[in-house]
């Protein structure tokens, strides 16, 4: 099979790895036209006398996850084959390596871009709780990087669904990264992935286990009993906010971790921007743009970073015609640079420059609407134009900051008009 350079329609190009049960080759999708990972898993695993039938029950299961999870931060799965030669899963191609590499001490990663990876994790495995599935496998080789800025949960074999009875091992998973329920073989819950996601936390911070075993019995007694070592401790510099959240995640009673991934996320979502990090200029320019924005003036440095990766920047020239009055949409436009004309009936409203926002009401309606009044660019003009799909990929923190300066700006508005409005002449009623 593997000596044929084909595998079903798939042509094998070349081997990326192998575990104990499964071996992952890259290969190409001539239908699709796109590079994948196809995970072949071994015989023998599968036939093992004594494991047999719950490696098979394993493979199912990841099977039957198939199409299942749509999210950016989840390696997709699109099909598999099983049969009498071959049983393999075909997943997206993610061409970045692991988190592997930056768990070493001369290898960390800066503050600021931890807490973005893990972010995007808590939001993927919110994503997956809501579909009711556990990871149970967490750890750095399971997250891949899909470039400097995006990271994928992969490997779902050691998944369970909460929906249909746990016929798995409840302490399947990799010792280092294993809560105390795992050890235990209690009954699991979202709780062991927070923790596992809390000790990948840990060794991305300091370059160093939570615990330093002699021998896999001991590894399970500190699991079970051990608090670790405060990682302030291990680097120096680390945010004393940082610690908090890895030190709650790794927490020995479930009770006592986030209760949910959002909170998780949200936690993480609510700190500062760190370090600034290996990022490209351009991307610090615009940070530096938005950030001396009053909009934005109550926002954390790491919303500010969630907004400038969700907005789509634009430079437009003067007279361009931004928003068309009775046109229906719901795109709305931060001015950066520049100012533009606001127009009614070709009545002159408003003049706005960078700071301002127009098209926000839109946004605020929930829904595409005609739109009543025409904006118009003055001079050339920066803008990040939005649309209300991509705000509802922000933390919670951030979407309530949004609404909170949208509140700010027709509040500001209201008061310009009534302004006017005392500012008219009285009527004599004689």
């Amino acid at each position: 099979m593997t000596n044929s350079l084909q595998l079903g329609q798939y042509r094998i190009l070349r081997k990326l790895g192998q575990g104990g049960t499964s071996v992952v080759y890259l290969g190409y999708d001539p239908i699709a036209e796109r590079q994948v990972a196809l995970k072949v898993v071994k015989r023998d695993f599968l036939d093992d006398p004594k494991r047999g039938m719950q490696n098979r029950n394993q493979f199912q299961n990841e099977v039957s996850l198939v199409g299942k999870l749509d999210h950016p931060n989840i390696v997709a799965t699109y099909d598999y084959v099983i049969s009498e030669d071959s049983n393999f899963i075909v997943m997206e191609y993610v061409a970045g390596g692991t988190l592997e590499k930056h768990i070493l001490p001369d290898n960390l990663l800066p503050f600021d871009r931890v807490v973005e990876y893990l972010f995007k994790c808590c939001r993927a495995l919110n994503y997956a709780q809501y579909k009711g599935i556990i990871h149970r496998d967490i750890k750095p080789s399971n997250l891949l990087l899909s470039n400097p800025d995006e990271i994928k949960i992969s490997d779902l074999g050691a998944a369970i669904r909460m929906d249909i009875e746990q016929t798995l091992d409840n302490n399947l998973g990799s010792p280092n990264y294993m809560s105390p329920e795992q050890v235990i073989g209690d009954t699991l819950s979202h709780q062991t992935d927070i923790y596992s996601l809390g000790v990948v936390m840990y060794r991305l911070l300091t370059g160093h286990s939570p615990y330093n075993p002699k021998n896999l019995a001991h590894l399970y007694q500190q699991i079970i009993n051990e608090t670790p070592v405060l990682p302030s401790r291990l680097r120096n510099g680390l945010p004393l906010q940082l610690e908090r959240i890895v030190m709650t995640a790794l927490k020995k009673n479930q009770a006592e971790r986030f209760p949910t991934w959002r909170d998780f996320g949200n936690e993480l979502a609510a700190l500062g921007h760190f370090e600034k990090g290996e990022l490209d200029v351009n991307e610090t320019e615009k940070f530096t743009a938005l950030r001396k924005l009053n909009l934005f003036q109550d926002f954390t440095d790491l919303e500010v970073w969630e907004i400038l990766r969700v907005g789509d920047w634009h430079k437009q020239p003067e007279k361009t015609v931004l928003i068309r009055e009775d046109d229906i949409g719901d795109e709305f436009y931060v001015i950066i640079e520049g100012s533009v004309s606001v127009t009614r009936c070709n009545r002159l409203l408003n003049i706005l420059s960078g700071g301002d926002c127009v098209g926000e009401m839109a946004y605020m309606s929930r829904t595409q609407a005609k739109r009543s009044a025409t904006v118009i660019a003055n001079t050339e003009v920066t803008v990040m134009k939005m649309l209300p799909g991509q705000l509802e990929q922000l933390s919670d923190h951030c979407q309530l900051h949004f609404n909170q300066a949208f509140l700010h700006v027709l509040a500001d508005r209201l008061r310009m008009t009534d302004d006017r409005f005392a500012k008219l002449p009285v009527l004599d009623k004689h």
